[in-house]
């Protein structure tokens, strides 16, 4: 039997939390985004279906698990656990976007991939700590609204770090754009001042606790969450590997694919995880996981015996924005679970092995997705996703109290 754990303390309106999250979230992916070596446009162009797949795994997932009990425990300076890490993560990633504008795309292969290598390491930091504080800054009824904010920032993040940057490189060169997105991330950095530390947390500056990881791997409930949402994660990862490929198949300009995928993420995280957030609002978090499971498995499921009975390139559009959909529920339902489950002072570390985790079983489904799409088409990969959901919703019910 599980139950949220974390007994947080909401230092603000959830109207100031929604400027602290956009800010947070689309500096943090902003930088990652606009990382990409392509100084030749048509060759930058290669990477606009890109937009369709993941940055990587979660951020969290590119740090290891050690270093989030270390962001959850040592305090830099006076501002506080969380906002020290933030404003320090915010400034490095400036400083390095900066840097990499003077290289030469073209010639320092190597050393772009030692500064990308920064930067999702500084991106994967500044995220441990964000989650930190939106478990420590919301009481249980904020933080659906506050997951769904989390994602759209990340969302608006893709955009201006993927197509917008497209943009900008192809009217004023590799230098001058990425110096543009290190501007902006520095004047993002000065909101740091202008948001509260969780209450409990101000006093803690200079009394680091002791570090230790081993916690996480003795608290079953994690474990447990962990095995409930692997067969969704695993079912949606096939799908959004292919609607890409579906695509590409279908003959889609690469810029158009990219387009499609960007819209339809920001879109989603507008409508969709806002109303999911206002759902769950008003039901324990455990049981938003597993209707927010049900009701995706369902949509897959009437996607997948729609799919025949329409023009193909409907359809495989239409996939993307279901696709992203239930990207979005997930993203909140899950998100807002974690948050709960989060052990009081640990939320960083308990929150990124979590999404570590699902990293792994995405990986997986990733891995077989070419294979499902080659051996079995293209629609069995959109009922995959509604097997892997209805057997979480029934895990979920099973196991969780």
């Amino acid at each position: 039997m599980l139950r949220p754990i974390a007994q947080t303390h909401c230092c603000g309106s959830i109207e100031q939390f929604v400027c602290r999250v956009a800010y947070i979230e689309v500096s943090n992916t902003l930088r990652v985004e606009g990382r990409q070596p392509y100084e030749n446009v048509s060759h930058y162009r290669i990477s606009a279906a890109h937009s369709l797949q993941p940055r990587g795994p979660p951020r969290p997932a590119r740090w290891p698990i050690p270093s989030a009990s270390l962001v959850d425990r040592w305090s830099l300076n006076r501002l506080g656990l969380r906002r020290s890490w933030i404003l320090l993560t915010q400034v490095a990633s400036t400083i390095v976007l900066a840097a990499m504008a003077f290289l030469n795309p073209k010639t320092d292969f190597a050393s772009i991939f030692l500064v990308s290598l920064a930067l999702a390491t500084i991106a994967a930091t500044q995220r441990i700590a964000t989650l930190g504080y939106i478990a420590e800054a919301l009481d249980s009824g904020e933080r659906p609204l506050g997951a769904a904010l989390l994602g759209w920032g990340r969302a608006i993040g893709h955009v201006i770090g993927g197509a917008v940057c497209l943009q900008l490189v192809e009217m004023v060169g590799w230098r001058p754009a990425l110096l543009v997105l290190a501007l902006l991330l520095a004047i993002f950095a000065g909101w740091v001042f202008a948001i509260s530390e969780p209450l409990h947390r101000r006093d803690r500056w200079s009394s680091p606790q002791r570090l230790s990881i081993f916690g996480v791997f003795r608290y079953n409930g994690l474990w447990t969450t962990a095995a409930l949402i692997a067969p969704g994660v695993v079912g949606i990862a096939v799908a959004f590997a292919t609607v890409q490929l579906r695509l590409v198949d279908l003959g889609f300009a690469a810029a158009d694919i990219g387009w499609i995928g960007a819209l339809s993420n920001v879109l989603t995280y507008t409508i969709v995880a806002p109303l999911t957030s206002a759902i769950l609002g008003r039901m324990a978090p455990h049981r938003g996981l597993i209707w927010g499971c049900a009701v995706m498995a369902i949509s897959f499921g009437t996607l997948a015996m729609i799919d025949r009975y329409v023009s193909v390139r409907v359809s495989a559009v239409a996939s993307v924005g279901i696709v992203f959909a239930a990207l979005a529920v997930q993203h909140v339902t899950f998100t807002n679970w974690f948050l709960g489950l989060a052990r009081p002072g640990k939320a960083g570390t308990d929150v990124t092995f979590l999404t570590s985790m699902m990293s792994a079983f995405a990986l997986v489904g990733f891995a077989a997705s070419g294979f499902v799409a080659a051996r079995l088409g293209y629609g069995v990969t959109l009922i995959l996703p509604g097997l892997g959901y209805a057997l979480s919703a029934l895990l979920g019910a099973a196991l969780l109290r």
